[in-house]
């Protein structure tokens, strides 16, 4: 039961024994209504005034069962709505419903499943695109944590292998999921469900064991990555070629460090239909950004292609670039 809904049924409850009490001085004692309400809360509460007038043998049986029946009630009642107001729960409450109401307007968001660490690190790469995405996770600890670095942070408390969550997510709204949960299984889990639910959204998975990469593709996963393997090939790349391994640790995709990567549609360059070739765009000194791969419409890439390099159709560039030439590009993209 929300807090809400608690304090509302407690305030019924002791409103329905005032009201009872009420009534019943004032037909079988003749009350006036004040006379009666008053007779009512000193009664139910206890305070050990006198009556307001002398009872008969009906008034004493009718207070002596209000006492009987209502005293519980009414401490039970007055000392809930005071932990109500006191604990945060309430405040809690609405938040929860302010943060559910901002998430039933998402729309082309991400939903990140599982909040742990790599959970955590996909949502600060996130953040820095300046997307919208909602985080779920069944630890409640897990969210507190994000909370306190993040205030605005959109989030569910659930498992997110239940449809139902996923929904509350706008998983049918989403453009893209990721699965960062513990275990291959509940990723696969989600795959499955998100897949059944979204058919064109783009889904990353974790996978901890190589087995499951081939499960998690034909589930409807688009992507896998194994943070067991990257973390291995990493230490080996420090080990062989640890200068390689810094300079490419200054590059960032996203937009958070001193030089950031970037990706491009052709067509969305202006005067592109006129652009033959790739110096045509003349990029670099249109924005100052490199352009340091190519990818065609096949699927085919080329890494540090030649200014002579033929533009196709439905083309992407990949441009490397200080965060202020990268904003001279999104601009020139609009």
């Amino acid at each position: 039961m929300n807090p809400l809904h608690a304090l509302r049924t407690i305030i019924y409850v002791l409103t329905g024994i005032l009201v009872l009490g009420t009534a019943g001085y004032m037909l079988l004692e003749d009350f006036s209504l004040l006379e009666a309400l008053y007779q009512t809360v000193i009664t139910v509460s206890t305070v050990g005034f006198g009556e307001v007038h002398a009872f008969n043998g009906a008034g004493k049986i009718f207070t002596m069962l209000l006492i009987i029946t209502s005293i519980g009630t009414f401490a039970f009642g007055f000392t809930r709505i005071a932990q109500i107001l006191l604990d945060g729960s309430l405040q809690s409450y609405f938040k929860f419903v302010r943060v559910k109401e901002k998430i039933n307007k998402l729309e082309n968001h991400i939903i990140i499943c599982g909040y742990g660490r790599n959970g955590k690190q996909a949502a600060a790469k996130i953040k820095a695109y300046k997307q919208p995405f909602v985080v779920i996770d069944h630890n409640l600890k897990h969210l507190e944590e994000g909370i306190i670095q993040d205030p605005s942070l959109l989030y569910i408390q659930g498992d997110a292998t239940q449809d139902t969550i996923l929904e509350a997510a706008g998983v049918t709204r989403a453009k893209a999921l990721i699965s960062a949960l513990h275990e291959d299984a509940d990723n696969l889990f989600v795959v499955v469900s998100a897949r059944q639910l979204n058919k064109t959204m783009r889904i990353v998975s974790r996978a901890n064991q190589s087995s499951t990469e081939r499960k998690l593709i034909a589930a409807g996963a688009n992507y896998t990555v194994s943070p067991n393997l990257v973390g291995g090939a990493h230490l080996a790349h420090n080990l062989m070629k640890p200068d390689v391994v810094e300079f490419l640790d200054l590059l960032d995709v996203g937009g958070t460090s001193a030089q950031n990567i970037e990706e491009i549609l052709v067509s969305d360059l202006p005067d592109s239909s006129q652009a033959n070739m790739l110096k045509d765009l003349d990029i670099r000194k249109r924005t100052g950004c490199n352009i340091i791969g190519f990818k065609d419409h096949n699927g085919e890439y080329v890494i540090n292609p030649e200014p002579e390099h033929r533009l196709k159709s439905n083309s992407k560039l990949f441009v490397l670039g200080s965060e202020e030439q990268i904003r001279k590009l999104r601009e020139l993209i609009g």
